[in-house]
């Protein structure tokens, strides 16, 4: 495969081209692009040159990883832009995309990452309050994610909790990326109340029960159940990559490609804030859960 160039011009270059033009010049090749209006692309492209420059571009930033020590896998400012890559790059292989397809549109608008080290010294995430911005390869548009994370083990109580969310944006404003109009749209509440609003909507959550008190010997994990409607993913995917035909109820080989397509774009998401999830599409697959983040039940016991 080729590995995509990851130099980008700078909007002020760019007075010269307009639309699909710009966004070819800008971010090219890119993926089947759609056919949209001039002002939607040129939009998208301002926005997303200017992101880039005010916060950190996944490929560009893999580069200058490469010259530091920030690319030790221990490093907490390292964590989630290696994690993104790793999980990405498995994304395009699978889909025989080139290198970088994807990575190059992945932008992390905030990294809050805080890793720790469990008793064989691996590093295991124990806190996080990250958002990247996914745009589209093939259209004027974008998905915002953001994951909040929270694990800690104490000599008297635990807490946990996860709650990732996306936003799909259909009409790319034409300026930077802001972090602070994110928090003014979602809800200040627990995980399951956060994604309520403007737009937004659950991946999935969980959290400890701890309404009996925290000197408790265990705690009851509560899970809710992967909040997405089919629609949900397909207009996940459209956005994405463009219109998804459902085959025919017959067509048996069809549907199965298709729901691969489905799950495919959910991972897509989660990939793009560093968390690698293979789902299972048929009962002889098996979940393959990520190693370094707590997203599944488990009974925790601590020490009174």
């Amino acid at each position: 495969m080729l590995e995509i160039s990851t130099n980008s011009p700078t909007p002020s270059a760019q007075t010269d081209r307009q639309g699909l033009k710009l966004a070819e010049h800008c971010f090219g090749p890119l993926l089947h692009p759609i056919s949209a209006t001039q002002g939607a692309w040129t939009n998208y492209s301002i926005n997303r040159l200017q992101t880039n420059e005010t916060h950190r571009s996944v490929l560009l930033e893999s580069d200058e990883n490469n010259k530091s020590d920030k690319n030790d896998k221990y490093c907490s400012e390292a964590w989630l832009s290696n994690s993104i890559r790793a999980c990405v790059s498995h994304i395009e292989s699978e889909m025989n995309l080139d290198l970088g397809t994807l990575r190059r549109c992945i932008t992390i608008l905030r990294d809050t990452t805080e890793l720790e080290a469990d008793i064989d010294d691996h590093r295991l995430l124990s806190s996080a309050d990250n958002i990247v911005r996914l745009y589209s390869p093939t259209a004027p548009t974008y998905i915002d994610v953001r994951f909040r994370y929270l694990r800690r083990h104490r000599s008297l109580d635990n807490e946990w909790f996860y709650s990732p969310g996306y936003k799909i944006q259909r009409h790319a404003p034409p300026k930077a990326g802001s972090t602070s109009g994110i928090d003014k749209e979602l809800v200040k509440a627990g995980p399951r109340g956060i994604y309520m609003r403007n737009g937004w909507q659950t991946l999935c959550w969980g959290h400890y029960d701890d309404s009996h008190g925290v000197q408790l010997r265990s705690w009851r994990c509560i899970e809710g159940e992967v909040e997405i409607s089919e629609k949900g993913a397909v207009d996940a995917y459209e956005t994405l990559f463009g219109d998804l035909v459902r085959p025919a109820a017959d067509d048996s080989q069809g549907i199965f490609a298709y729901r691969r397509s489905l799950v495919r774009g959910m991972r897509l998401l989660l990939a793009a804030v560093g968390i690698s999830y293979g789902v299972a599409c048929t009962d002889d697959e098996k979940d393959k859960r990520p190693y370094a983040i707590m997203l599944e039940k488990s009974r925790q016991r601590v020490t009174a």
